[in-house]
């Protein structure tokens, strides 16, 4: 449920139930009641500030209800703040209302705001006040149950494509039928080189299939995965390939969502082929900030366009936004992903909140 949707419903519910509020107590209980046109305003002036205070209340509310660890401190919160706000409303009240009576404003004050007055008077606000945030936070919490259910089904079928997105990265079949190729070239060329490239291969594929049902795994573990590709793609490319990893090494042991950085490396090598000068210069890098984990891919060349790459051989031009959703899903909104293109030079950067690191 987005945001607008949210504050929609809010001023609907607000406004409606202390507009149903007053009228009732106006028709029902007050009816017939007021002396004069000035008795019946300022009787509406009341309610005027009990919408505005428990208006202002919302941000607090909201606060109270992201900062608060026990469900068993909501009440006590709920009647702290209930009781703020009757307050704030009763002074207020009365504040302006003695403007429109007889006599010294300040003389009438004090002889009308007194501990005796409030409790005579205030008790039914101070209920309607703790309805209110009950009513608030009941609703709160419905609303974001019931995202969270959305949410998980979601995962299901994200998680599910995402499964296939990465089969699709570890079993490219273009990656796969060249690296097979260049093997069959080096057998007879030299034989060590293909040696040492089948050895890659297999230990890519190991990478793959038994991290296939892993959700999260430690960079460290991910960035081999990548040195095998990139290994492989070096015996292919040869001089035309150059790589450089700046990794820090407090990051090797954060836990990101496993094959993060495949997709972005396969991209780099595939679409910086087609648009770089020679050598290829790619770089990976890795380390800690403030807000958690930074972690940058860069290609020499230029950015391709998803439309243009739809009709590139092999390419489906989703990659990055597939990326963006695995993120969305496993961080709700504890991310950051740009790119960046300038001066011949493509990056992806990526950056996980702190918290999210540590599995």
């Amino acid at each position: 449920m987005n945001t607008n949707y949210k504050n929609k419903l809010f001023w609907i519910l607000h406004t409606s139930g202390w507009l149903l509020y007053y009228l009732i107590f106006t028709f029902v209980y007050s009816y017939g009641k007021f002396k004069d046109t000035k008795a019946f305003l300022l009787y509406t002036l009341t309610y005027v500030m009990g919408f505005l205070v428990s208006l202002s209340l919302r941000k607090l509310y909201r606060f109270t209800y992201q900062k608060i660890e026990s469900l068993i401190m909501l009440p006590v919160y709920l009647i702290l703040i209930s009781l703020l706000a009757t307050t704030i409303w009763y002074l207020s009240d009365y504040m302006i209302s003695a403007l429109f009576w007889e006599g010294n404003y300040f003389h009438i004050l004090i002889k009308k705001i007194s501990l005796k007055s409030f409790l005579k008077t205030n008790y039914v606000f101070f209920i309607l006040m703790t309805a209110w945030g009950a009513l608030y936070f009941g609703i709160k919490y419905a609303l974001d149950w019931q995202n969270e259910k959305k949410r998980s089904a979601e995962a299901i079928l994200l998680a599910q494509k995402a499964q296939m997105e990465m089969l699709r990265y570890q079993l490219n079949p273009h990656f796969l039928f060249n690296s097979l190729n260049s093997i069959r070239a080096l057998v007879d060329e030299d034989k060590v080189i293909a040696k040492d490239m089948i050895t890659e291969l297999s230990e890519f594929l190991r990478y793959s299939l038994l991290h296939k049902d892993v959700t999260f795994v430690p960079l460290s573990n991910e960035l081999e995965a990548v040195k095998h590709y990139f290994s492989i793609e070096k015996k292919r490319f040869e001089e035309k390939l150059e790589l450089t990893y700046n990794i820090t090494d407090d990051t090797k042991n954060c836990q990101i969502l496993s094959f993060l950085l495949h997709p972005l490396i396969e991209n780099a090598v595939k679409y910086g082929m087609k648009t770089s000068k020679m050598p290829l210069r790619i770089s990976v890098t890795a380390r800690k900030t403030d807000y958690g984990l930074f972690i940058e891919v860069c290609n020499s060349g230029e950015w391709i366009e998803r439309n243009h790459a739809n009709r590139e051989q092999g390419g489906t031009g989703t990659g990055l936004s597939n990326v963006r959703k695995r993120l969305e899903n496993a961080y709700n909104g504890g991310f950051k992903l740009d790119v960046s293109c300038k001066e011949q030079r493509v990056c992806i950067k990526i950056e996980i909140k702190e918290e999210y690191l540590h599995g």
